[in-house]
Order: structure tokens, then sequence, then C-alpha cells
């Protein structure tokens, strides 16, 4: 399934120690700046990163959008 998927990057950890990057256009899209805190929702197929102060309603507004926009990706690489 993951193959399916066409991400937009990835994030790379760096080391041991867990340290990683954060791509430019993730950083620009959450507004985040060096020392800012992104805070994160878990489970085992997915990482949900959020800028931080935004509502429950907006986390869910978004998730919908990107469930519908997956939604589209998948249905066009199989027409193609």
């Amino acid at each position: 399934m993951t193959e399916d998927i066409r991400p937009h990057g990835k994030i790379k950890v760096l080391d041991d120690r867990g340290f990683s990057y954060l791509p430019k256009l993730l950083r620009e899209e959450m507004n985040a700046e060096k020392g800012d805190y992104i805070p994160f929702f878990i489970n085992a197929n997915t990482a949900l990163l959020i800028r931080e102060g935004t509502s429950r309603e907006e986390v869910l507004k978004s998730l919908e959008v990107l469930k519908e926009d997956l939604k589209l990706r998948w249905k066009e690489k199989k027409t193609k």
C-alpha cells in the first residue's frame, strides 16, 4: 500500500539520539522557526504534525481535507 502513496518528502532521522531534519516545506507550512515546538500525534501507521495552538475543530477539518486528497491521488494513480 505504501507504494501507492506519493509523499511530498521524508523526515530523515540523522543519528542514534533521534535527531532529525524537518524539511523546509513543512517548516514553512507550519510557520515553524528554530526552537519552536511542533506537537504531534502518532499511532502504528501514521504521524500527524500540527501547529501549536491549533483547535480540535481545525485538526479534524484538516484531516477530512487530507483524507479526500489521498482518495483523489490514489484514484488518479489507478487510472494511469
